[in-house]
Formats: C-alpha cells, structure tokens, sequence
C-alpha cells in the first residue's frame, strides 16, 4: 500500500529530528535534507507497492481459491514477495 502524503511528511519529520538529535551527525541545513528524504520514502513506497501488485497477481493465479488474510495466504504471500523481491533485485 502506497503512503499518504501526510504520512510521508511525518516520517521525514520523524527522520530530521532523529538525525539532529544524533551526535554522530552532523546536519547544516535540515531543510535541504528533507526533499532527500522525501524522494526516498515515496520510491520505496512506490516499490513496495508495485511488488505487492506483483505478488497479489501471482497469488490470483493459482487455481486453488484461498481467503486473503487466512494463515495459507498469509505464508505464500511473504514466501512470493521474497522470490519477487530476489528476482527483482538479483540477491
């Protein structure tokens, strides 16, 4: 599921804060990390979401009906996601 805006916001919120609060970190200017850390969120967002229709897709195509959510469905979705995930990024 992509992420609101809002909720985008409120990580990249939660992330400058953490990063000023660190003393292994320097940050200059915060305002000029945070489109960074925008662009970030919304990719893996995306990515997540374009892997999660993959896997949805691959689960519809079995013959055999399962109830989404069932402790079945819940196990062959996270073992699917990983093979797509592999595939996709060759690990």
């Amino acid at each position: 599921m992509r992420m609101s805006r809002e909720r985008i916001f409120h990580l990249t919120d939660l992330i400058v804060k953490e990063l000023e609060a660190s003393p292994a970190v320097q940050v200059k200017n915060a305002e000029d990390l945070r489109p960074e850390i925008m662009r970030a969120l919304t990719e893996e967002s995306k990515l997540e979401e374009s892997i999660d229709g993959e896997v949805r897709k691959i689960l519809g195509s079995y013959s055999r009906n399962m109830p989404e959510g069932s402790r079945e469905w819940e196990v062959l979705y996270q073992k699917t996601r990983e093979e797509v995930f592999k595939r996709r990024f060759r690990l």
